[in-house]
Order: C-alpha cells, then structure tokens, then sequence
C-alpha cells in the first residue's frame, strides 16, 4: 500500500517554548471586538500572540475576516483557526440532532467506502494550483559564549508559493518552474505533506479498517449537517510515514494514529478528514497532524469531490550533535517549533491532449477552405 508521508527538513534556526495567551472561542471574539478600529498590523500582532483552546469553525472565520482591518490581521486570524483545526467545536457550535443508532451507522460507513473508491477511480487527469502559506514561531534562547540570544516571537507567516499540481493516472506530480514535472519533493520551508489527491484518504480507509471506527457526533457543514466518525489505527497497522532528516543521517518511522471523518449523510462522501499521529515527547516530532476539506469541483464540464483545502501543523524539536565525542548520547533535543502550512487547491482544469488525423486527400487545403489548424499543445499551467 502506498504510505502517507509527512517530510521535514530543519530549519537554521533553534526552536521555541510556545508561549501565547490560552482563549476560547468566544474570547477571541471579544478580543476581535475590542479591536475595532485599530490598525492592520497593530491587530494583526494580538491575534499571533493568541492559542486557541477550541476550534474556530469555518462559518464564525468567515464571519471575523470580514470584521478585521486588513490582510494582515486577516492572515493572522488564519494562522490561529489553522492550529485549532484539529480541536473540539465548542459546545454551543454542535447541532442538537440525535446519535445515528448502530444499523444506521453501519450503512452509512459502508456507503462512505463504497463512494471514496469510486470518486477516486473516476478522478481524470487534471491540474490544479496549490497556495501554500507557511507559519513558524521562532524561540527565546539564552545566549551561547559571545552569541546573542534569540527573542520568543509566535506563530507568524514567513512565506509562501504557488505551485501546479499535475494529477495522472491516479498519481501526483509537482511542475517544476521550468517545463519539466518532477515527484513531489520537500520544500525549503521544512514541512511538506503529499498524497491529497487520493492517497490520504486511501490510507485512512485502508488502515482504519483494521483498526477501530466509531460513531462521534453531528457537526454543522456549509450546506447541511455532518456525520463525524471517528478512527484509531495502531502502528503494526499503520502507513503514516514520518521522515525526519537529522544532523548525521535521515530518520524515518512508522506513527501509529488517529482522526476523524466528516461524512455527508445524503451520498456518503467524505467532507473532512483529520490524521493525528500518535508521537512520544521525545521523539523529534511531536506533533504531524494533517486536515483535507473536500467539496465539488468542476473539472471538464463534470463535478468531482476534491481537496478545497489542508493544514499541516507539526512540532519538531531541534536535534544538536554533542560535541562531547564520549557522551553517551550524540544527540540532544533542543525546544519544540511550530510549522503550519495553509494550502487552498484552486483553478482545476482537465489535462488532456487532442489530435487531428489527416488523409492524404485532405493534406493540401482545397481551394476556398481553410488549411486545418495545429493540433492543440496541453496545458501546462493554469493560466495558459
């Protein structure tokens, strides 16, 4: 079975202690109100030093980004509803609907199953642009010999890019900036997920299967209510991949895990899709936790479910060398950072080649009619 993989690479520099101020859901409202008026960046500073305890659904976001002064602040309150994603709704968020009874939970998982491997055999050839936004914290450490120490600052955006992802024969490819397409490799940010067309979900489904799926609650979606299941799959089970390059050689291991799916009960297709993986505090990742939003997309004149959207958010500790040849450890883990990617999957457009064949007879234009035209070169890119 093809593996998930989560691919970090390590950044320059040392690692934080996470050190924002703890709120609800609807403190941060409250806090979003008494910023009216302020300036975009001076907003945009409060929200990075906040840490949600509840997760901020995609209804009350959408509300509060039209609320906020700018871009800034906008893409600050982004960056804190993408690391509560993987949080409880608050009470009050959750519809009042009675449980599903066991036989309707039994047919409705198994219409969920039935449905994903269609909608993933019947995908086309296709490409899409991929807008990935990257978040990190930096630490507070104390100074080293004559090396200044470094000042806390938390979550905040340093970057992003624009990428075109090719989708044939059920498998992803990353277009390079030249012509040429190339595997998804990882970036130089330092965090990388792949496998969101068809792979991640694949997985889940797979794995889950042999470990352990049950009825959760109801959550209210855009266009109706949401059945939640949840799932736990061991390691001996699993096929989420976390690779960790280290200061000596890479490191890979196997995460045992666990997450949710949101399902539509009308069809049986899958809405959201969370992976937890299940880490100890001394591994070098803590944390590698992938969402997928699904939804209808057009692509060719027909609809498909496809990925909206993912986060990515993973705590990675610093691995150092010991400089001591003799210590019984040669490597030591420094703090904990965080990296956050936001990706929003956007422009699907059909891949496909067209030709014209031509009979000798019909080589040479007749007089009166138009010389045939070129056969049509594929797309490359969306804006082609």
């Amino acid at each position: 079975m093809r593996r998930v993989a989560v691919l970090l690479l390590l950044s320059v520099m040392t690692v934080p202690c996470f050190a924002a101020k703890r709120v609800t859901v609807d403190q941060l409202e409250q806090i979003l109100s008494a910023a009216h008026g302020k300036k975009d960046a001076r907003t945009a500073e409060a929200i990075y030093g906040l840490e949600l305890t509840e997760r901020l659904s995609a209804a009350r976001l959408a509300s509060e980004l039209t609320l906020l002064p700018g871009p800034a602040s906008r893409q600050a309150l982004r960056s804190l509803a993408d690391v509560s994603e993987f949080l409880d709704l608050p009470a009050a968020d959750l519809p009042p609907t009675p449980p599903l009874d066991r036989e309707s939970e039994i047919a409705l998982w198994k219409m969920t199953l039935e449905n994903a491997g269609k909608t993933i055999s019947r995908l086309p050839n296709f490409f899409a642009t991929r807008e990935t936004t990257h978040f990190v914290d930096t630490p507070s450490e104390p100074p080293h010999s004559t090396v200044d120490s470094i000042r806390y600052a938390p979550l905040h955006q340093v970057g992003g890019e624009n990428e075109t992802v090719l989708y044939r024969n059920g498998h992803e490819f990353l277009e390079n900036k030249g012509s040429k397409s190339a595997n998804l490799d990882p970036n130089n940010f330092g965090l990388s997920t792949e496998g969101e067309f068809g792979p991640i979900l694949q997985t889940v489904l797979a794995d889950s299967s042999h470990g352990k799926v049950f009825w959760s609650h109801w959550e209210q979606g855009a266009k109706g209510q949401i059945a939640v299941f949840r799932y736990t799959v061991a390691k001996p089970e699993s096929h989420y991949t976390v690779n960790f390059p280290g200061p000596r050689q890479d490191k890979q291991f196997i995460a045992p895990y666990h997450g949710e799916v949101g399902i539509d009960p009308a069809d049986g297709s899958i809405l959201r899709l969370t992976m937890e993986a299940d880490l100890s505090p001394n591994d070098p990742v803590t944390k590698a936790d992938v969402l997928m939003n699904y939804g209808p997309v057009e692509i060719g004149g027909s609809s498909y479910i496809c990925p909206l959207n993912s986060v990515a958010l993973t705590l990675v500790h610093e691995v150092r060398v010991n400089s001591n040849p003799y210590a019984e450890d040669q490597q030591q883990l420094g703090p904990l950072q965080t990296l956050v990617n936001d990706v929003v999957f956007r422009n699907y457009h059909l891949f496909r080649a067209e030709m014209r064949i031509i009979t000798d007879d019909a080589s040479q234009p007749q007089e009166n009619q138009p010389a045939p035209s070129p056969a049509p070169v594929p797309p490359t890119s969306p804006n082609n």
